[in-house]
């Protein structure tokens, strides 16, 4: 029984270390903030999560999936692999480490000229009687953070019959601008870069951002570049 006892105390002081050797915010320059709070929540990547935690584990749990995380502490610095992350990544503790919500905070990383809602729409007619259309639509936020959505349809007809499919998608997380590269941190994807440009519609003059080379058209009234 007394063995029993010890065994029960140690894993719960393992616990109790794991959560409380986490709390806080963590900063890294390429995927952006990290939150722990004591409650057993977070933030990150524009989106919020529960958490459990070992000594060398993070189980986290959000409405993207459950994801398990191996984690360590090494002076001052998180270092977190597994999950949307394929590499192991460092954060570094910040000093105000009450709770918040997440963002890219980084210095000079947030161009509020391209915060707005920008999209992307494709439509095409393979045969006469068929189409086809897509749109994506990017909601770019001053606090670092975006929201992204995709819809697709297909339709067609023939011989008296009708027929279509449509499909949809959405993500979100944080960006930051560095010249002619954006990089992003996707709740689905992890940490990606991809090229950026500003243009101007060839025909109509307003604003677009390109990324990856998909042009993406402002929605809403916005002066050329």
């Amino acid at each position: 029984m007394k063995n029993l006892f010890s065994l029960l105390l140690l894993v719960f002081t393992l616990q109790v270390y794991g959560q409380s050797n986490i709390y806080g915010t963590w900063n890294n320059e390429e995927v952006g903030t990290l939150i722990f709070n004591s409650n057993g929540s977070g933030t990150f990547a524009g989106g919020s999560f529960t958490y459990t935690s070992t000594a060398s584990k993070i189980f986290a749990y959000s409405e993207d999936g459950n994801f398990t995380y191996s984690y360590k502490v090494v002076n001052g610095q998180l270092i977190i692999s597994g999950g949307i992350f394929p590499a192991p990544v460092t954060f570094t503790k910040s000093k105000n480490t009450s709770s918040g919500t997440s963002g890219n905070t980084k210095s000079g990383s947030i161009d509020k000229s391209i915060v707005g809602t920008w999209c992307w729409t494709k439509t095409s007619g393979t045969y006469t009687n068929a189409s086809s259309g897509s749109t994506r639509c990017i909601v770019i936020n001053a606090d670092g953070t975006y929201q992204y959505t995709y819809e697709g349809s297909i339709s067609g007809s023939g011989g008296g019959y009708y027929g279509g499919s449509a499909s949809q998608s959405a993500d979100h997380g944080t960006w930051k601008l560095n010249g002619n590269t954006i990089s992003v941190v996707s709740a689905s994807e992890g940490a990606l870069t991809y090229s950026f440009q500003k243009k101007n519609h060839p025909k109509t003059g307003d604003p677009m951002i390109v990324i990856d080379g998909d042009a993406y058209v402002t929605y809403y009234q916005k002066n050329p570049w």
